[in-house]
């Protein structure tokens, strides 16, 4: 269906693997939420994306995203525009990267 749109997250670990597997990302759009979970390949000789992306209809905006690294840590980021890829370096911030 055409105007629909997503939102992406890479994460990036510092106290945590560099990969952040095992991290999980929610998101909450206008009372609902969804998960994802940073992971490597689930059977043999397979691999999965890194990044994690969510479909979130044709919502313009997120309230907020938590992330809860593999290290304990948790971030809250809010009101991020959809649309985009979002680079999340753990515990130094979020970044809108150029392109989806």
């Amino acid at each position: 269906m055409a105007g629909n749109r997503a939102v992406r997250f890479r994460l990036i670990g510092t106290k945590s693997n560099r990969d952040a597997i095992g991290a999980s990302v929610r998101i909450f759009v206008e009372g609902s939420a969804q998960t994802r979970m940073v992971k490597s390949g689930s059977s043999y000789l397979s691999q999965s994306e890194l990044p994690v992306t969510f479909g979130v209809g044709r919502r313009d905006r997120i309230e907020r995203v938590v992330i809860d690294w593999p290290s304990g840590r948790s971030e809250e980021h809010k009101n991020l525009v959809t649309g985009k890829t979002y680079e999340c370096l753990e515990g130094k911030g979020i970044t809108p990267l150029e392109g989806f």
